[in-house]
């Protein structure tokens, strides 16, 4: 196809047409075509510059100032913990707050905390306050100090450590002397652990604080308004405390608040003090009455706290009572019947800190035990699961924790002993056993034997599902017509192969498969055919 141009003779020249190629008359476009392009490509070039000059320049400094704000912001430590006397000996009169003797021996335990921080030329700078919160048996106090660091001086923050506290206390205790008015110290039994703020309460204020006394009957205690929503910022103690020789349980009938535990919780205690040492659990969200919170102390004390911020719920409804203390060393016991179950102390409630039970299975001879474990939660924050270094089961010389969805051992000869330590800080549900005496020659009689130690039925063997959870029991299998055989002798359904999904884990069922597009006129995918071809 050609186009023309038409010349006239009005200059003395013939009249003549030019035919002009497709080349020629595109050229004009192809021009404005390259145009376009260079035009494009400097936005984009220019697009990419500005963006890695918003990156390193601009973005930079706005991480630069961030960091700043958040490395000069004022901030507030707090460090609870207990403390050792010698004198005055213990009596029930501590408990109240209002009385005049716990008065008189807050203020003079508080003098000797205020002589040694003050004293101190680190501590001095930022120390705001100490405050005596409850005395105990033994005779214990308990106590949190509060240190203020300004904008300036946040690099020092790290310097404030609980280690530091604890030696500054022991120090000024030393130098300032261990009795001042009625009060005499030991410089041993000191301890101090970061608070969060939020918690550090003085029992004189009476705000959102309350004693309670745990009897054998239940009691009842439960967040403010409930079952109305609680207040914002609310900040509520609750100091529970038994006779002699008893421990306290505390079941939620009701639990709700917000599912964010750096916001709003509940934190338990084994102690009187917020002392992460003795802490029980820390919970938050909402629990369903199938799985409710209870927990368990190790004696006859128990602080529970309330920390909310603007986010209202329900909060809590809880009942209180005394129980039997189990002492370390005295749970657990010796089993012989052919089969039977056990749990840990309180189960399904949590089981309490400080314990060391062990259970001794014995069998007539030739046989074998298996253990399984219906349920196992011995969880703790930041415990490597490899090592279990705090709470754990222990069975043939290895150590269990975390959560377990299903968990089976078997012993070797016919006599098994579990074991189960808890120490002083963090418990959880525990665990439940069923324990089995099997013929090590038949293990699981008319049933298909899993390497793991389950037994299943055995039309689950080979069926192309993992039924052991070892895949123990689909290896070495014929498969059948209406199944796959994988290139690593697995057996998968025919409808597993070429769906994209490598079912075997070899891949081999995603193989050889053809794969077909219907396209809609538009361009879209109709709809997408892999078909497995034969003949590889």
């Amino acid at each position: 196809m050609s186009s023309a141009v038409y010349e006239h003779g009005g200059n003395g020249r013939h009249e003549h047409v030019t035919f002009l190629t497709n080349e020629r008359k595109m050229a004009p476009a192809r021009r404005a075509s390259i145009a376009v392009g260079v035009f494009i490509a400097l936005l984009v070039v220019a697009a990419v510059v500005g963006f890695l000059v918003w990156l390193f320049v601009v973005r930079s400094k706005e991480l630069e100032n961030e960091s700043t704000i958040l490395k000069h912001s004022p901030s507030t430590l707090v460090y609870s913990g207990q403390i050792k006397l010698i004198k005055p000996e213990y009596s029930p009169v501590y408990d109240n707050p209002d009385s005049t003797e716990f008065q008189q021996v807050a203020r003079d335990l508080e003098r000797i905390m205020n002589n040694t921080f003050t004293r101190d030329p680190l501590f001095s700078r930022y120390y705001t306050k100490s405050v005596i919160t409850a005395f105990s048996e033994g005779t214990l106090a308990y106590h949190w100090s509060q240190f203020d660091i300004p904008e300036t001086d946040q690099e020092i923050v790290p310097e404030l450590s609980e280690d530091r506290v604890v030696e500054a206390l022991r120090r000024g205790i030393r130098q300032g002397g261990k009795k001042i008015g009625s009060v005499e110290v030991t410089t041993s039994d000191i301890t101090a652990s970061t608070t969060d703020p939020r918690m550090a309460r003085d029992p004189r204020s009476k705000k959102c604080f309350y004693s309670l006394i745990a009897e054998t009957t239940n009691k009842e205690f439960t967040s403010p308004e409930h079952p109305k929503r609680f207040p914002i910022h609310s900040r509520c103690q609750w100091q529970i405390r038994a006779p002699n020789g008893y421990a306290i349980i505390v079941k939620f009938r009701t639990f709700h608040i917000e599912d964010d535990c750096a916001n709003d919780y509940v934190a338990i205690y084994d102690s009187l003090s917020p002392d992460s040492t003795y802490a029980i659990t820390k919970q938050c969200g909402l629990r369903p009455p199938t799985n409710p919170l209870e927990v368990v102390s190790s004696g006859n004390i128990m602080l529970v706290n309330l920390i909310t911020d603007v986010a209202r719920r329900p909060g809590f409804r809880a009942v209180y009572a005394a129980v039997p203390t189990i002492a370390a060393g005295s749970c657990g016991e010796s089993l012989t019947a052919p089969t039977g179950n056990f749990t840990s102390p309180n189960f399904p409630s949590f089981y309490p800190p400080l314990l060391d039970c062990n259970w001794n299975i014995n069998v007539p001879a030739g046989r074998r035990i298996k253990i399984e474990f219906s349920m196992f939660r011995v969880k703790e924050p930041g415990v490597d699961t490899s090592s279990c270094h705090k709470d754990y089961v222990e069975v043939l010389g290895k150590k269990y924790c975390g959560e377990r969805r299903r968990l089976v051992l078997s012993s070797t000869t016919n006599s098994l002993e579990v074991k189960f330590h808890s120490d002083e800080s963090y418990t959880d549900k525990g665990f439940r056993i069923i324990y089995t005496a099997f013929d090590p020659v038949n293990p699981c009689p008319g049933q298909f034997a899993c390497t793991s130690g389950y037994c299943i039925k055995k039309e689950q063997h080979c069926d192309g599902w993992n039924d052991c959870e070892d895949m123990s029991d689909e290896k070495s299998c014929n498969c059948d017509e209406e199944q796959f055989t994988c290139s690593n002798g697995l057996c998968r359904p025919q409808y597993f192969v070429c769906d994209r999904v490598n079912d075997c884990g070899d891949n081999s069922d995603e193989e050889h498969c053809g794969e077909f597009l219907l396209l809609c006129f538009n361009g879209h995918i109709f709809f997408y055919i892999s078909i497995y071809l034969s003949g590889r």
